[in-house]
Order: structure tokens, then sequence, then C-alpha cells
């Protein structure tokens, strides 16, 4: 099949599919705008899905469809852009650029490196470990993917692994991993756990920082490592020598001197932040903010860490992509589709708490194969909270094990972030099947088996 038919085909399946919805009779509860909901949702959604544009143009029109169509007035439509979510990934971008500008990022990774050992097995632990460092002061995926991966790929070329062998393939995924796993530990740390407990608050479920990192953070900090022990053995190579991988490191080290004094303001910055986000049940300012000041702050006469470039290499349609999946769930609430969904799942959602989470896992890696994480974390969150609050379950083991859930792919187009990754050219798509596979069955085993007895053990289920 061509390339102009593929896209052909993508297009009717685009256009046809949320179409089809016009033949679902309107009632009480399947209301019109529900309806017209639905349909302008789900169009948007297929482009992402299909890719057949850049993602922000999608973006910038669903929240226009919303009020052109008569769905939501326009303040509702564009509530997201008041909530502090947009503005704290939006300055997590611009604190990103400062600290690789800095420097200390890379030597943040390259001390938990030389911590762990120096040698290549430690090298991959240590790698985890600066990402789970680094989750706690930059709140946006998107950026520390982009920087662990390019550390990976660094890391690659400065030991001479050769592209698709197994140690340049076990470095590879866990530089993506470094990224994204360490993003449940803390409150702040991922998009979707920030929209997911928003969606959750409008049904009366609200989460202090501290309280989910007492929640979640040592059973994520587990997966974290049981992550890398899976690379570790799937992909295990005798082809580095320990001694020079350990030099290897310990020169790049050399190479970025001693701590310079922007390292220090930009530390003293950094611990400034942490007990900010940490202290937020004292102050009761949304944790978001702290992240805008901390910005502020870096570009104030005396500090001088911020330059010019650091807010003008920023993404900023992932940002306007992020804001409108928010909307999804503000006009969803709005017009009470979240409620109607919620009475659909209800019979699948049902039953115990473990019942309810397995679902919800199960639902969440099922929907990967059709959108993307944020679309889904958007739609559903809302009537999640909305079926936990009916059978008087607790909240948190649910929305995690649906976050966990949307972590989890078999295929590199399933996830933008992890696709990046595969685009270096070190990986082949067999090994790449085969691990996010075996990471598939871990995740449900380690729900099981160690989050689900961890939260028994806390008194939270």
């Amino acid at each position: 099949m061509t390339k102009n038919v593929q896209k052909t085909v993508k297009w009717t399946a685009s256009i046809v599919l949320p179409l089809l919805l016009f033949f679902i009779p309107v009632n009480e509860s399947f209301t019109p705008e529900i309806r017209n909901f639905f349909i302008s949702t789900s169009f948007v959604i297929f482009l992402w899905a299909l890719e057949l544009m850049p993602f922000v143009i999608p973006a910038l029109m669903l929240p226009i469809f919303y009020v052109v169509i008569g769905i939501a007035p326009t303040h509702i439509a564009f509530a997201p852009w008041g909530h502090y979510i947009p503005w704290m990934l939006l300055s997590g971008m611009i604190l990103t650029n400062i600290f690789e500008e800095v420097g200390l990022l890379k030597r943040i990774s390259y001390w938990c490196i030389l911590r762990a050992g120096g040698h290549f097995h430690g090298l991959l632990y240590g790698l985890m470990f600066s990402g789970v460092i680094v989750a706690l002061l930059l709140p946006d995926i998107a950026s520390r993917t982009v920087l662990f991966v390019a550390i990976a790929y660094g890391i690659c070329k400065a030991l001479n692994l050769e592209p698709y062998s197994k140690s340049a393939t076990a470095v590879m995924l866990v530089g993506v991993m470094t990224a994204l796993t360490p993003g449940y530990i803390f409150y702040t740390s991922a998009a979707q756990t920030l929209i997911a407990w928003d969606m959750a608050a409008k049904s009366g479920f609200e989460i202090t920082w501290f309280n989910y990192l007492l929640y979640n953070g040592l059973p994520t900090l587990i997966w974290c490592f049981l992550t890398v022990a899976i690379i570790q053995v799937m992909f295990r190579s005798k082809e580095v020598d320990a001694e020079q991988c350990r030099e290897c490191f310990q020169e790049e080290l050399r190479n970025l001197g001693k701590l310079s004094r922007n390292e220090k303001k930009l530390s003293l910055v950094a611990a400034a932040l942490c007990l900010f986000a940490a202290t937020g049940n004292l102050h009761g300012i949304a944790v978001g903010w702290g992240f805008v000041a901390a910005v502020f702050v870096c570009y104030l006469p005396g500090i001088n860490l911020g330059r010019e470039y650091s807010s003008n290499a920023v993404n900023y349609g992932l940002i306007i992509f992020v804001a409108s999946c928010m909307a999804i769930g503000t006009v969803s609430n709005h017009i009470g589709a979240g409620t109607f969904v919620a009475n659909q799942l209800q019979p699948y959602l049902s039953g115990s708490q473990l019942h309810i989470m397995s679902t919800s896992w199960l639902m969440a890696v099922l929907l990967n194969f059709v959108m993307t994480p944020l679309a889904a974390v958007s739609t559903l969150s809302g009537p999640l909270a909305e079926i936990v609050q009916q059978t008087e379950t607790a909240i948190v083991p649910v929305l995690y094990a649906w976050n966990q859930g949307l972590e989890q792919i078999i295929l590199p187009y399933e996830y933008a972030l992890i696709l990046l990754a595969f685009g270096y050219g070190y990986i082949s798509i067999k090994p790449f099947i085969k691990f996010f596979s075996v990471r598939m069955v871990a995740n449900f085993v380690f729900l099981w088996v160690i989050y689900i007895p961890f939260c028994m053990l806390i008194g939270l289920i």
C-alpha cells in the first residue's frame, strides 16, 4: 500500500468513524451536546493517533470546536489556561534548558553513575538514580526524555558501542526509562499524574504533594530499579570493560571541572523549590506556581542563570497540546459526558478494590493502541473518579494503576517519547517489542506483588 493510499485510508477513518456517532439516538442521558462532544473529540484524537497533522494543529482547534459548535462556552473550553499545570510545564521546560546549559544535569548523572560503581551495569542503575533526582526538580517528561536519551546516546558513542548490540540497546532503553519511570514517584513529575488528580479533584478527591509521595514514592522507586534489572537480565553482555567504563565517566566528570558558581546558585534554587513543594500543606499555594517562581528567580540580577535561549528553545506546541487535552476533561465535566461514560463503565469497573484496579490498568493498556496517554487520562480520569466515589473504594491505588497502565506499550508508535529513543538507530524493533512486552507483564505482577501489599500495609486499602 502506497503512502498516499495509507494517508487516504487514515483520513477516511478519522472522519467516518466519529460521524458514525450521529446514528446513535439521543436521549436524556446521551444528549446532543454529549454526542457532539464525542464526535469532535474523537475526530481530534484520531488526528493525533494517526499522526495526520503536527500534533499542535488539532490541539489548537479542539477548544475552538467546542465553542463554535456550541458544546461549551469560551470560559469553559479555555479554562485549562487558568490552571497551574500548563504554566508549570512551561516553567519546567525552561528550567530543563537552564539545567542543561549550566551543566548540572550531566554532573548529577555522571556522579550517580560513578557512585553506582562506574562499571557497565553500575551505569544503568546510576543513570536511573539520576533520573529519580531530576524528576524531583523538572516536571516535564518530554524534556527529561530528550535530555536523558541524548545522554544515553552520548554514552553509547563514548564507549564505542555498536548500534543494535545488546549493550547499546540496554543503555538506550535505560535512558528513556530513566526519564519516564520515576515520573510517578513525585506528584509534580508527570503531566498524566497532575491531570488525573485534577480530574479527581472535581469529584471531591484531592491529594497533597507529600501524601502522594508517601503513598506512591517507595513502590515506584522499587519499580524503577526492577525495570533496570529486567533490562540487565534481558540484554546481559560483556562487550564493555569495567575499567574502561569507569575511566570514561571519571574523565567526563573531570572535564566538567569543579562545581561552578552558577551550579551552586542553581542548586540553591532547586533546594528551595523542593522545600516549597514538600511544605504545600503549610503554605497552601498550588505547587505548580513554585516552578514559575523558580524560573523568575533564575533571571533576577545577581542570579543570571537563565538566558534568552533558555526560554526561546521551549517547545510551546507541547504546552498547547497539554492544555487542549485538559480541555477534554473540563468540557466533559461541564456537559456531563464524564457522568455518562462512568455510567457505561460502571458494570465493568464495579466490585472489589482489586478488581477496579486491575480493570483500570487493562483499560489503560488497551487505550494506548488508539490514543495518546494524555488524551486518555484527560478523557477518562474524571469518569474513573466518579465510579470510585460511587463504590466507596480508595482513589489513590486506582489512579496509580490507571497511570501505570498508560505507560505500558508494545510498539514504538504507541508513545511518541519512547519512539524518540527508537529513532536514534541503536535499538532494533525485535528487542524493543520483546522488552516492552516483558515489562508490561512485569508491571501487572508488580502491582499485585508489591504495590497492593504496600497499600494494605499502610492502610490505604
